[in-house]
């Protein structure tokens, strides 16, 4: 379950800095689907937020490297993660639909922080159940 998890934050991040440099470095036309010149304030935002793109890459990596003693933040990422799911879905409703590739990405978004916070909550359960085991073994030695 740990390393599930860990491939799970891994892959997140690798997604997180590799798209986050793509649009810092292209700007609004480098976005999968974009059909043209944007307005510069749009531009100037998305390369703006994509350093907290690449921030939160960096931070999954970070957590999965050291899952042992930073797994607390596993929830949170999960929940950031898809909070950003409906950000797609309000822009998606008061919008319009995004172009195709970007709609798996919103499904990911939904559905990916489920099961990683099933994971960590399985993993955390082993984890206390195994902790107390240890106690119970070490109380009658």
């Amino acid at each position: 379950m740990e390393s599930t998890l860990k491939h799970l934050l891994y892959a997140i991040s690798v997604v997180a800095i590799v798209s986050g440099v793509n649009v810092l470095i292209g700007g609004a036309a480098s976005v999968p689907g974009s059909l043209g010149p944007v307005e510069a304030t749009v531009d100037n935002e998305l390369r703006f937020f994509s350093v907290y793109w690449i921030a939160f890459g960096v931070f999954c990596f970070w957590v999965a490297r050291n899952i042992n003693n930073q797994h607390s933040f596993i929830p949170f990422i999960a929940l950031f993660f898809f909070f950003g799911g409906g950000g797609r879905l309000i822009s998606t409703l008061s919008i319009g639909a995004p172009a195709s590739i970007l709609v798996p990405a919103m499904i990911l978004e939904f559905v990916l922080p489920v099961v990683i916070y099933v994971l960590y909550r399985r993993h955390q359960a082993i984890s206390i159940t195994d902790h107390s085991t240890e106690v119970a073994a070490g109380s009658r030695g």
